[in-house]
């Protein structure tokens, strides 16, 4: 009896000693990262549950986090997701999804979002069974009834992330870098389609690709090779935002993808407060950085102005007109076998009148 007091008061102790060398790790670096980076302690918690520690003490006692995670691309990733305002997405975390697909969308463009819904972000039209998730991300404006309409259409949606990042043609790489740590911190995934709210995408094609591909560390879409750095008008960069007159080889950001091992190699470098005015751009040098060099591949038609229907489309852009994503569509769907054979709809190759491509 006495022993079996001694050994549950001995287990007792034991018990008590973790818990108070845990709490003092745990608070440490806690208040490393809020005083350092203004992290709070529930981000903290949360990095913990889902990551963990490596049990190995650097030569200051502090843990090191598993993966060779650094505190600052900890603090950098809790940074970035501090802008989400909410989060309606319904996820499912024991799911592989074969692509996740994030739109930049201005908070206004509730039309453009609705018609993805209904068209080509249907699952019943294609053939494929693998997962996909569409999410839009949005930004912010100054109008109450602008904020208002988008959190009523997010609360019925579920596909909707709010930032409070300012709806800014120049603030639009921020968007992409939050949708990316917001996808690695929440699902998992074999690849990522970063788009705009003005394209059309193929899915079967889209998900074919990606499981026909062998490439760990891939970056796809219509590459932009040797493009000068603009010093005037729209996409004006000064010396001191981009010395080099080049950029490094990126994607067109109207639609492309990322692997799953590119998404995490890439975002180390992900910097909220440091970006390039031009997104795609941006992108596209940071996955340079990393040795990941983008890819020209079949099926991304980024200056598909006169909304030609190829069969291999992936991406398809611009397609801003509600007619010319149904004509895609349709075509897609009579390739796919969900419509029948249609002699008059497949002899129209473009939804624009074709005489017009000559005073294109």
């Amino acid at each position: 009896m006495m022993f079996t007091r001694l050994y549950l008061k001995m287990i007792f102790y034991i018990f008590l000693f973790l818990f108070v060398i845990g709490t003092f790790v745990f608070t440490r670096f806690s208040k490393d990262l809020k005083e350092k980076y203004n992290v709070s302690l529930f981000h903290t918690a949360q990095y913990i549950l889902q990551n963990g520690f490596l049990m190995k003490p650097d030569k200051n006692n502090t843990l090191l986090l598993k993966e060779d995670v650094t505190k600052e691309n900890v603090a950098k990733e809790f940074q970035s997701l501090s802008h989400i305002y909410y989060d309606t997405i319904e996820k499912d975390q024991n799911s592989v999804y074969t692509l996740i697909i994030l739109i930049s969308s201005f908070i206004d463009h509730k039309k453009r979002r609705e018609k993805i819904r209904e068209s080509w972000g249907n699952p019943k039209i294609w053939n494929t069974n693998d997962k996909f998730m569409i999410v839009f991300v949005t930004g912010k404006v100054e109008r109450a009834n602008s904020m208002m309409e988008l959190a009523e259409e997010a609360k019925v949606t579920k596909d909707i992330i709010s930032l409070d990042i300012p709806e800014d043609f120049y603030l639009l790489a921020k968007k992409v870098i939050i949708g990316f740590i917001w996808a690695k911190n929440n699902l998992k995934f074999k690849a990522i389609l970063k788009g705009d709210d003005d394209i059309f995408i193929n899915l079967d094609n889209a998900i074919n690709f990606i499981n026909r591909n062998e490439e760990t560390y891939g970056y796809f879409g219509q590459k932009m090779h040797n493009q000068p750095v603009e010093r005037s008008g729209r996409y004006k960069l000064t010396k001191e935002e981009h010395e080099k007159n080049v950029f490094d080889p990126y994607c067109s950001g109207g639609g492309f993808i990322f692997t799953n091992a590119s998404i995490y190699k890439i975002i180390p470098l992900f910097d909220i407060e440091k970006i390039l005015r031009i997104d795609d751009a941006h992108i596209g040098e940071l996955a340079f950085q990393t040795g990941i060099v983008a890819k020209m591949t079949q099926g991304f038609y980024m200056w598909n102005d006169w909304c030609e229907y190829l069969n291999d489309i992936i991406v398809s852009h611009p397609a801003d007109n509600p007619t010319c994503i149904d004509f895609l569509l349709k075509r897609s769907m009579i390739d796919n076998g969900k419509l029948p054979r249609d002699s008059h709809v497949e002899s129209q190759k473009y939804y624009k009148d074709v005489s017009l491509l000559s005073k294109k």
